[in-house]
């Protein structure tokens, strides 16, 4: 059992370490799109990424409902997750910049 939970454990931190940052979504719309500097959507696509990938760590995990540590730390990496999905759909949704690829290709350089 000890062995399977070190696969495990060892398995997740690999898959983990494995993401690569990509840009968001976008959609084609008619009409002007706001457009934001380089550096607003540098952190536009960090924060997209970080909400995707603790949205499913979220949605694959079990929460032990009889620990309250534990579901005091499920809550607060839920209230994280919405945070960062506030802020991107206030900040980000809807707008464009040159070089949402770019910022995506530099965040992965840094890891």
């Amino acid at each position: 059992m000890k062995k399977l939970m070190i696969f495990i454990v060892l398995t997740l931190a690999c898959s983990l370490s494995a993401r690569e940052y990509v840009a968001p979504p976008t959609s084609s719309t008619r009409g002007s799109v706001p457009v934001i500097p380089d550096e607003a959507m540098e952190k536009c696509v960090k924060i997209y990424n970080e909400a995707e990938w603790l949205g499913e760590k979220l949605n694959n995990t079990y929460v032990n409902q009889y620990d309250s540590a534990a579901v005091d730390n499920y809550n607060k990496e839920v209230k994280e997750h919405s945070r960062m999905t506030n802020y991107f759909n206030q900040n980000c949704a809807g707008k464009q910049s040159y070089s949402a690829w770019k910022a995506a290709q530099k965040l992965n350089g840094q890891r």
